[in-house]
């Protein structure tokens, strides 16, 4: 690839700090060219271009991580932090970088007369907000653990499927929270007349923590299902069972999801069933692999994405707490509803509870 070739050989392994710039710049060139080439589709298609451009450079880390475990003769924690601590960084720099990009595209250039939604539409759809939802239950404890239990489960799952999918998929949550959070900052600034940068700070400072660990969630069970995959590659005798496996497992979370959704469990006891699900799951996985040095691989990337689990819940936790206590946030995805349906600040106020108290 003709930009890979900008950089050295051993720039990416050598100094991982540049993987934030590379993420940056890749996201840029990708927006830019999917709004010259596909302008219909500009959000999806730069997410595309973005993890194409990212895909050599993840592969070399990758293989490295690879290389290190294979060596390992028995699992340990240690050893566990030891080896994957490089590709854990740079991905999460790269994933900072596409976030920070997509997070200036859509609140700078408001600022300068264009229309974001036209650019990054399939991002900003999944604001509840711009959809014209009144009701806000994304607040919801349940909404909050229920909903980012898919999407961990999702990148795992297509990282399985696909090693360089979860490269995708981490692109795409990093690409939609950055251009979601500055459309509703800036939407909020115009519409209450507040500093937008002030706004910006404030909101940023509230999010970026559970941002941070449910991005690194995403990040560790993407590093997990890839390698796992590439693993399972290497065995040629066993791709076969490992298809059949995939189908299976996936059919059978579609299944149970839909048998005890009606029950009526809380949502931590929901979770926690299918967390116990997905183990017992990747327990028999293992099974499948034969090679001895293959096997230590998954052993430590079974612990990859168990720790991923853990990360998530954490995260999940964080964001609970921040939008139960900080009405700044609530009030900012309101007042950014409020915009996009053209309401009155007295109608918006009703939307407020809390302002009434």
């Amino acid at each position: 690839m003709v930009l890979e070739r900008l950089f050295p050989e051993d720039w990416l392994e050598k100094k991982f700090k540049y993987a934030f710039l590379l993420g940056l710049g890749y996201s840029v060139i990708g927006i830019i060219i999917a709004r010259l080439l596909f302008p219909s589709n500009s959000g999806i298609v730069s997410v595309i271009f973005t993890s194409i451009f990212l895909s050599p450079s993840m592969r070399k880390i990758f293989l490295i991580e690879e290389t290190s475990e294979e060596k390992e003769k028995k699992f340990s924690f240690k050893r566990l932090i030891r080896s994957d601590y490089d590709v854990i960084l740079m991905y999460f720099l790269v994933f900072i970088g596409i976030f920070t990009s997509y997070l200036a595209f859509s609140f700078l250039l408001p600022q300068l007369g264009l229309n974001t939604f036209d650019i990054l539409k399939e991002q900003l759809f999944l604001d509840p907000a711009l959809r014209g939802h009144a009701t806000f239950s994304f607040y919801s404890f349940q909404f909050i653990f229920y909903n980012n239990w898919w999407v961990l489960l999702a990148t795992f799952i297509l990282a399985l499927i696909a090693g360089d999918g979860a490269i995708f998929f981490v692109t795409w949550n990093a690409s939609a929270w950055g251009a979601i959070f500055g459309s509703r900052v800036i939407n909020a600034s115009i519409y209450s007349g507040q500093n937008p940068w002030y706004l910006l700070l404030i909101v940023l400072s509230l999010v970026i923590w559970h941002l941070l660990l449910e991005g690194g969630a995403y990040i560790l069970a993407g590093i997990a299902g890839s390698t796992i995959s590439n693993e399972i590659i290497k065995e040629r005798i066993e791709i076969a069972e490992f298809v059949v496996w995939v189908i299976a497992g996936s059919a059978l979370f579609v299944l149970v999801n839909y048998v005890i959704k009606p029950m009526g469990f809380t949502p931590l006891i929901t979770l926690i069933f299918y967390f116990l699900l997905t183990l017992i799951l990747l327990y028999f996985l293992g099974k499948i692999v034969a090679e001895k040095k293959n096997k230590v691989v998954f052993i430590y990337n079974f612990a990859v994405f168990v720790a991923a689990i853990v990360v998530f819940i954490l995260g999940a936790t964080v964001e609970t707490i921040a939008v139960s206590n900080f009405h700044i946030l609530a009030e900012v995805d309101i007042m950014s509803y409020c915009a996009a349906n053209n309401f009155s600040l007295q109608e918006c106020v009703r939307f407020m509870p809390f302002y009434n108290t």
